[in-house]
């Protein structure tokens, strides 16, 4: 059976420095995504608490979001320019493109939920 946690038996490519890429694409999606649910649970709290510390670290950890997207997306472009991906891979890929775009967005609304917390405590 494969598993997301084991980049050697992802696709049994000829190359195995393509499936470790892809692997970790995998990995680096699933942190972003673990780190925007902590953004927008810390946001909806600093709003409920009226927990203006806790918003303003929302607020300053959105950069960390941002850059991961950026990073993530470059690296598929890369796979894409390089690889040339068909079928399974360039469906992986798209989906991570299209997937860190709203992840990113959601990330700002996390933001933006942490800004009307500190509104409303002020």
């Amino acid at each position: 059976m494969t598993t997301i946690s084991d980049p050697e038996n992802l696709h049994g490519h000829i190359s195995k420095q393509y499936d470790h890429e892809l692997f970790d694409i995998r990995s680096r999606v699933l942190s972003l995504g673990g780190l925007v649910e902590e953004q927008i649970a810390s946001a909806v709290q600093s709003l409920m608490d009226g927990d203006v510390d806790l918003a303003e670290r929302v607020i300053a950890d959105d950069y960390k979001v941002n850059s991961l997207e950026v990073s993530i997306d470059e690296e598929c472009t890369q796979i894409l320019a390089l690889r040339q991906p068909t079928a399974r891979d360039l469906r992986l890929v798209v989906a991570v493109i299209k997937t860190i775009t709203d992840l990113e967005r959601i990330g700002d609304e996390a933001k933006r939920i942490a800004r009307h917390g500190i509104d409303l405590a002020a």
